[in-house]
């Protein structure tokens, strides 16, 4: 009789350490609870993970993994101008967010309890987004395309803008009953955003 397959332990605790994460946040979600919903014990967990902070940023880096975020803003830019830059990266957030809503919810949670993995949700998730905007600004400052302006200041203020709009769509809906479709955000926002980086010609 062939045995039962071992299923990748590791794998499925942080699954199912996700989904709870997401559901109830970091301090609304035991380490009993999510041992319990493997269906193992407590030390069968920290035979993986150190303790429950590791745990949740073992789930963040999991998550920036699968995602690769870095490797999916990798493209070429040449012949767009910053308006289509700014573009590209809005719709990649909020196609991540419709893919993804787990993420989102693991973010808004980290919002609102300030948890322990906050550098580290920052660093895989934000900061790729950030680098790469930094270096497509810094690149067009210094070909005068761009306006004299910080780099890491103009990205931070964008990619909070953009990934606000994606942990917030939800909650527009429910406080006006008005459904507002990320392409509008988009057609709305980048623009006027764009015209304020543009080096105007003299």
């Amino acid at each position: 009789m062939a045995r039962a397959r071992v299923p990748n332990r590791r794998a499925q605790i942080l699954t199912e350490a996700s989904r709870l994460f997401a559901a109830g946040g970091f301090n609304g979600t035991a380490i009993r609870l999510i041992a319990k919903t493997c269906g193992i014990t407590e030390a069968a967990i920290y035979r993986h993970f150190e303790n429950k902070v590791h745990l949740y940023e073992e789930v963040i880096r999991a998550k920036a993994t699968e995602h690769d975020i870095a490797g999916q803003l990798a493209k070429p830019t040449d012949g767009q101008g910053i308006e289509q830059v700014l573009t590209d990266v809005a719709e990649y957030v909020l196609e991540l967010s419709r893919r993804d809503p787990e993420l989102m919810q693991l973010m808004l949670n980290n919002s609102r309890e300030k948890d322990p993995a906050t550098t580290v949700l920052f660093q895989e998730v934000r900061l790729p987004l950030i680098d790469h905007l930094i270096a497509e600004i810094t690149a067009r400052v210094e070909s005068g395309e761009l306006r004299e302006v910080d780099p890491t200041i103009t990205a931070r203020c964008f990619v909070g803008m953009v990934v606000d709009c994606a942990l917030s769509i939800g909650v527009w809906e429910i406080i006006n009953r008005q459904t507002i479709q990320s392409a509008t955000v988009i057609r709305n926002n980048i623009p006027i955003f764009a015209r304020g980086l543009i080096q105007p010609s003299v």
